[in-house]
Order: C-alpha cells, then sequence, then structure tokens
C-alpha cells in the first residue's frame, strides 16, 4: 500500500503544472519571421480559430520589416480564407508608421478556424493573433490558479501530520 494522497495535494500538483505551461506557451507566442524573397510571393501565416462561443472575434496582423542593404520590403495585402481555401476578407491598404511597421484590425464575420495568407516582398516580422471578445484564452490559466490557491489553502487548515512532532513542540 502507497501512501495516502489527498485531492488537495493533486490540485496543487495540477495546478502548479498549469500556470508552468501557460507561462511556457506564452513564452513561445512570438513573432515569426517570414521570407517573401526578391519578388512578391504568398505565405501563409497562421491558420486561427475565431467565433468560438458565438464571439464576433477580430484578427490583428502586426507586422515590422526587417529590411538589409537597399532591400525592398512591402506587403501588398493580406488574404483571410476559410478552411476549404475560400477568399473572405482582402485588405491591401495600410497605415505606415515611420519604421515601415503596420497593425491591421481585420473583422470576420465567420466562425471557425480560418487561414491568413500574406502575399509581399523582403523578409518581415510578422504576428498574428485574434482580439476576442470572449477571452477564451484565460480559462485554462484560471482554472489552474484556482485550483492551486485553493490546494495550498486546503493544506493550510490541515493539522500537523505527526501528532507527536505537535506534542514535543508545545512541551518545549
Amino acid at each position: 500500500m502507497g501512501e495516502k494522497v489527498t485531492p488537495h495535494d493533486i490540485s496543487i500538483i495540477v495546478g502548479a503544472i498549469g500556470l508552468v505551461g501557460a507561462l511556457a506557451i506564452s513564452m513561445f507566442a512570438l513573432p515569426m519571421m517570414i521570407e517573401f524573397g526578391e519578388v512578391s510571393s504568398t505565405q501563409q501565416v497562421r491558420s486561427i480559430s475565431v467565433g468560438v462561443l458565438g464571439s464576433n472575434d477580430d484578427i490583428v496582423v502586426h507586422a515590422s520589416p526587417v529590411c538589409e542593404n537597399n532591400s525592398t520590403c512591402t506587403i501588398n495585402n493580406i488574404k483571410v480564407m476559410d478552411e476549404d481555401g475560400t477568399e473572405l476578407i482582402r485588405v491591401s491598404e495600410f497605415q505606415l508608421a515611420e519604421d515601415g511597421s503596420f497593425s491591421s484590425s481585420i473583422e470576420v464575420d465567420e466562425s471557425g478556424k480560418l487561414m491568413v495568407e500574406i502575399n509581399g516582398q523582403g523578409t518581415w516580422e510578422v504576428e498574428v493573433t485574434a482580439q476576442r471578445q470572449i477571452p477564451i484564452q484565460f480559462l485554462p490559466t484560471l482554472a489552474s490558479l484556482l485550483l492551486l490557491v485553493w490546494g495550498v489553502w486546503r493544506k493550510s487548515q490541515e493539522g500537523p501530520e505527526d501528532p507527536d512532532i505537535a506534542d514535543i513542540v508545545e512541551n518545549t
């Protein structure tokens, strides 16, 4: 027979693993470098799920040029397509900042898994995210945090595990 494990001990372990996992995932959600080449080409940048639980989500594309030695860096258009490859939206006008970077928010009326393709030239650092009405991406982190807090609180409510040690401490 093994040692008896209490539910709050398991809650502490699961909550801690969930929080560490959430931190690790957020560390890997970095912008990606995309090489379009010297002539314009199209690259599929990301597939993203939107419209979860009936929300109207926007797709946000932030791009910064990484141009060296007088190379040309341009973005011609951004296409959002459904899983079948049907084009839903095409954006070709961007408000460029002084350094050539831009951020574009694309309203999407569809729900489900969508693909984002960018047509451009040169090397770009691109980040594609969903601006959600219902922030479902925080649910696993919140659940992990609640499990961890409840487990630690419940563990602090326990008495001493060994009554002999408690008696020695009180009599000393």
